[in-house]
């Protein structure tokens, strides 16, 4: 992998924030007000009522909390959150301020974080994060030129990859460490025509998706301390995509096909990759997908200002698609 210059180090960062600690994930002064949950039901379709609409949306879960945290692009083009438990339900979408022109993307290195992600108005990746305890972090430009929605993974609690579509069409990783902060820009190359999705199903991989020229999944993976190159994964694919992990011996893509409906292709350990399947529905968003176990997927997507919804759980299969309003 080629290395490109320096970027954002550590000490900057924090001096992006109001005040700062070691690890630049902890402080902010600002905790915003938590939404109002309205209660709902366990099958994930009730949802509370908003004043706000997600254009696009993001997902993630905190880890090991059986929980869903989905984030959207609002109307005036800031982040908008809304959470769900099996005892409370959904929350009303909450507005976390900002300037943004994509998609959010959103990870979780441990149960009491999560970090987001987003290309801002002027063409950099910015940031925002929640601490339990202490809310919601003031925005954060990273300075890094991004021409697509980032995408983001965790192998461990202590690091934080983000990745996006680079100026020239190629892929790029900034990385956080523990200790030391936000590291260089490094290019994976590639020739994608969508924002990638990244997961990490174990503390030392992470595989990345995206669509690629010709319309098809493409992949890169990091396993065994290096990066493969390109594959090809076929179908005919019209957004970018978004994966899942529900355990370490599998993943699970999701992206809009020819006809707005949902496709599916998923790997296993065991089996390697399936043909790919239609799940039906009318999506005019890319899917955010979601894996808040090993045992149940949620998948999310925008039909004109609608808010989708179909999930899928080892007991039940798939169920059919709901609207969720906004």
């Amino acid at each position: 992998m080629k290395t490109l210059k320096k970027n954002v180090t550590h000490a900057v960062v924090c001096m992006l924030m109001v005040g700062s600690f070691a690890s630049c994930q902890k402080n902010n002064d600002k905790n915003l007000a938590p939404a109002l949950k309205n209660s709902s039901s366990a099958d994930l379709k009730a949802n509370a009522l908003s004043t706000y609409t997600a254009v696009e949306v993001g997902a993630t879960t905190k880890k090991g909390t059986n929980t869903i945290d989905l984030f959207g692009r609002s109307t005036t083009n800031t982040l908008l959150h809304k959470s769900w438990t099996s005892a409370g339900g959904w929350t009303a979408w909450e507005d976390l301020g900002g300037s943004i022109v994509s998609a959010p993307g959103a990870t979780s290195r441990a149960s009491n974080v999560l970090n987001v992600y987003a290309q801002g108005s002027n063409g950099h990746l910015m940031q925002i994060y929640w601490v339990d305890g202490q809310g919601w972090s003031q925005w954060i430009d990273l300075g890094i030129s991004i021409t697509s929605a980032p995408s983001a993974a965790s192998k461990t609690a202590n690091d934080l990859s983000v990745f996006a579509k680079g100026t020239n069409n190629n892929l790029i990783e900034l990385t956080w460490l523990s200790g030391s902060g936000w590291g260089q820009v490094i290019d994976h190359g590639g020739n994608i025509t969508s924002a990638p999705a990244a997961i990490s199903r174990s503390s030392t991989t992470i595989n990345v998706y995206a669509k690629s020229a010709s319309n098809t999944l493409a992949q890169i993976y990091y396993a065994n301390g290096a990066w493969s190159a390109w594959t090809d994964l076929g179908g005919s694919i019209t957004s970018a995509p978004t994966a899942v992990g529900r355990t370490a011996n599998d993943i699970n893509v999701y992206a809009k096909g020819a006809s707005n409906q949902l496709m599916q292709i998923y790997w296993t350990l065991s089996g390697n990759w399936s043909a790919w399947i239609d799940l039906g529905g009318s999506i005019t968003s890319a899917p955010a997908a979601d894996a808040r176990s090993a045992d149940a997927i949620n998948v999310f997507a925008l039909s004109n200002a609608n808010l989708m919804q179909i999930y899928w759980t080892t007991t039940g299969a798939w169920s059919p698609w709901f609207n969720m309003g906004q």
